[in-house]
This record gives structure tokens, C-alpha cells and sequence, in this order.
């Protein structure tokens, strides 16, 4: 099975990415699911995403107040996290080829496996294809 992150999370709108990214956050906090030494090759990742999640929390909370300048400033802080979960899911999805799992756990958005419709489709192309060599086959006058 090759999982891969949905980055859905790029074009999320304010609400619904803060609500994401606490959500990712608090799971990659978690040390039981990714203890210190899943880090340990990516020293520079996590420590300053978690000080920007903590820090777009406190903003997006004051930016419901209205105030212009908050608001731009949750949105440079959204942009900063679109960067550091690039970055984080690109780690993640490498870990997975060992432990799949892992993205279940981080609670990112999984792209769905549609097998069934695709293996259909092959099997209706292969089907058609050899329909029409057996149709090309006979009924024809050898010359």
C-alpha cells in the first residue's frame, strides 16, 4: 500500500486550517507515536513548527477581534505552516515505507486507494483490445 498526504491543507481557509494543523500538531507531539528519535534526523523540523503552531494559535484567536493587522499576520503565519507541513509530510510519507501507520497516526489528510475503478478500466481497455485483433483476425480475404 503506497499512502500518500493529501496537501489539502494549502488552500484551507483560516478556521478550518487552524482547526487542521492543532490536530497535527498535537499528534506529532505525542512522543508514544513519534518518540524523540523518529526526529533525531530532522533536528530543525519539529521544535520550530510546534513554536509556530503555538504561536498561530494565540494570533488567530486575537485576529477574531477584526483587527487588520492580526489578521495579515495569522496569514503569515499560515504560510510559514503550509511550508513546515510541506516538509513534515515529505517525512512522513518516507517513514511510511517502512511503517505505514505512521501517517495514520500524524492526522494528515490520506489520498483514498480507488483500485477497484482503475483495475476496471484496465480491464475493459485489455477486454476492447482484444476484441478488435480478434475481429481484425477474421472474417478477411488473405491477399
Amino acid at each position: 500500500m503506497s499512502s500518500r498526504i493529501v496537501r489539502d491543507y494549502h488552500h484551507m481557509a483560516p478556521t478550518m486550517f487552524h482547526d487542521f494543523n492543532q490536530g497535527v500538531a498535537t499528534a506529532l507531539a505525542d512522543k508514544t507515536r513519534f518518540p524523540d528519535s523518529f526526529w533525531a534526523a530532522h533536528p530543525t523540523v519539529l521544535d520550530p513548527y510546534l513554536a509556530a503552531t503555538a504561536k498561530h494559535d494565540a494570533i488567530y484567536h486575537e485576529s477574531m477581534h477584526g483587527s487588520k493587522l492580526v489578521i495579515a499576520e495569522r496569514e503569515l503565519l499560515q504560510a510559514q505552516l503550509v511550508i513546515n507541513l510541506d516538509e513534515i509530510a515529505s517525512i512522513l510519507e518516507l517513514a511510511a515505507v517502512r511503517n505505514p501507520e505512521i501517517l495514520l497516526a500524524s492526522r494528515f489528510t490520506l489520498h483514498k486507494d480507488r483500485r477497484g475503478h482503475a483495475r476496471a478500466k484496465a480491464a475493459s481497455a485489455a477486454h476492447s483490445a482484444a476484441h478488435t485483433e480478434t475481429e481484425d483476425g477474421e472474417g478477411g480475404t488473405p491477399t
